[in-house]
Order: C-alpha cells, then structure tokens, then sequence
C-alpha cells in the first residue's frame, strides 16, 4: 500500500495530552508514511498538495487538522498571516463538525479532503451529524449577542476564507468547502506556538494580574482560563487584568471564555481588563466587535491605574 493511500484509509488517533504531543504524534506516525509533508523534496510535493483522512470524533482531530493544514501551506508557499488564517479557519470548521454535528460520536467520523494548487488552497469538511440550517444561527455581530460564549465559528470562517459554502450531504450530515485564494508566493515559515495555556497571577496595587501564556482554544485550555477566573471571582476580587502578552493564538471558543469571564465578573461586581492584546488576537476582536465590549490597554501601569 502507498504512503498516499494509507493516509487516507487510516483514522486520525493521535493519544495526546497537550499540543506538542500533537506534534510528536504525527511525525511518528503519519508523517513518516508521508516523508514529503516533513522534509519539502520536489519530488514528493504532489502528496504534499493533496490529503483525505477519516477523522474521530475527538478534540484530537480538532489539533491533527490544524497542523496538517498548517504544514501544507507553510510547504506550498502560503505567507505567515495565510497559514495563521487557513488553520484558524480549518480549526473552526472540524470544532464544529465533530462537537455540533457528530456530538463527540464514536460511531461517527468526519471527512477530511485537503487541496493546494496554484490559484490557492481548498478545504471539504463533512460530518454525519443531523444537520442545521445556516439561517438559524445567530448572528454574533448583533449587539444583542456580542456576550454569547458561542456562536462565532462560521464567522471566523468567513473572515479568513475567500470562500465558504455550507450545505447538506447526499445522505446526511453537512458538508463544508473553503476556498483561500493565494495572495503572496513567499515561502511560508510560520509557527505557532506549541505551548499548552499556562497562568500566573500577582497583585499590583490591588488589581489582580493574570498572566497568560500560550493558546487559548476548545478543550483544556479554555476551560484552564475559566477555572482561573471563577477562582479568583470565589476569594472576592474585584479587579482582574489579564494580560495577553504571551497568548499566541485564540480560537472561537477561547473567544468566547473571554467573553464568559467577563460577563461572570461583571455579575460579581468586578471588573476585567486585557493588557497587552498581541495582534493577531486583536484582529478577531476586531472581526468578531469584541473590541466593543473589552477595555485594553498596552501599558501595564496604565492599566493598573484605570482601575
């Protein structure tokens, strides 16, 4: 059987703790069936521009996904802020597939179709769920949902695809399409930071500093924040800062802890602050219009002092 051909017949179950592990994983095992994806010979680009994997139902095929798509556009070209762009807006669409659409199933799997050629990269999700209707989601930028801890997915896909469509399967399940047009030819050498959500917390002139390092996203690591805050909430502070400085990569769900620690404090009569928002988180305020709701600030005694 062909490296190509074993990638697509073998279901995604990297046993991982933490991101790295993603990582190691996948060079043991499926990278090593496709020497191409880890070492970028010529010979071996035309594996590295096309994949399909069956997907479990799990978190872990939320990061598996990710890195591949990743890994492929940083092989084939793509800019730093497209890779960031596509894997955020793959992330998004796999979350959604295997937590909305398939429930966490063990019964069930998504397919995973990955394609590269010269106009741009391309993207089919599809799931075995029971399907939705997109009219009925909710639309995040309404002032009336900006507080919701869900419900930005599909908008964070849209912003960073060219292309999306959303659509029912043949039988049952939906299926969903990206399109990234290429808008650059310089070799891609982005990397996201692998660290799992690590948090530390001091008292500056009474506002309570936590600082965050590393990724905020669907699983442990937002549910780390949540945690973070509500223990805090429980001693009875009424001033947090959270500062973001060394927080690399926010997904929707780490989107929406932020947003849930913010509306707990304020039913507890304390207020939260970011600090030192880095730029491409900012970006998904910005898309999102969080940016509406979140005061921030880029000097640390500034901000104490805001309090």
């Amino acid at each position: 059987m062909s490296s190509a051909r074993a990638l697509q017949t073998r279901p995604v179950r990297p046993p991982i703790d933490n991101r790295a592990s993603v990582v190691q994983s996948f060079q043991s095992s499926y990278w090593s069936q496709a020497s191409c994806l880890a070492r970028p010979d010529p010979v071996c680009m035309t594996d590295a521009r096309k994949l399909r994997l069956t997907l479990e139902s799990t978190l872990d095929s939320v990061e598996a996904a990710e890195l591949i798509v990743q890994r492929m556009a940083e092989l084939n070209g793509f800019g730093e802020d497209e890779v960031h762009q596509i894997g955020l807006g793959v992330r998004e669409t796999v979350a959604n597939a295997v937590q909305h659409g398939n429930a966490f199933s063990s019964e069930k799997t998504v397919a995973f179709d990955t394609s590269v050629d010269e106009t741009g990269f391309e993207v089919t999700v599809v799931d075995q769920g029971p399907g939705f209707e997109e009219d009925a989601v909710c639309d995040p930028l309404d002032p009336e949902n900006l507080l919701r801890a869900s419900g930005r997915g599909l908008l964070l896909m849209r912003a960073f695809f060219d292309k999306v469509e959303v659509g029912p399967c043949s039988s049952s399940g939906t299926k969903v399409r990206l399109v990234k047009y290429r808008t650059s030819g310089a070799d891609g050498t982005a990397q996201e930071d692998l660290m799992s959500l690590s948090t530390s917390i001091r008292d500056v002139a009474g506002v309570t500093v936590v600082d965050l390092s590393g990724r905020i996203t669907l699983g442990e690591a937002s549910g780390k924040l949540r945690e973070t805050v509500r223990s805090l909430l429980d001693t009875g502070v009424t001033k947090i800062l959270l500062n973001l400085e060394q927080v690399s990569y926010i997904d929707s769900s780490g989107l929406g802890e932020l947003v849930s620690a913010y509306t707990t404090a304020r039913g507890k009569d304390c207020t939260v602050k970011l600090l030192h928002v880095q730029a491409k988180v900012q970006d998904l305020l910005t898309v999102t219009k969080l940016y509406t709701v979140f005061e921030t600030h880029t000097d640390e005694a500034a901000a104490v002092g805001s309090f």
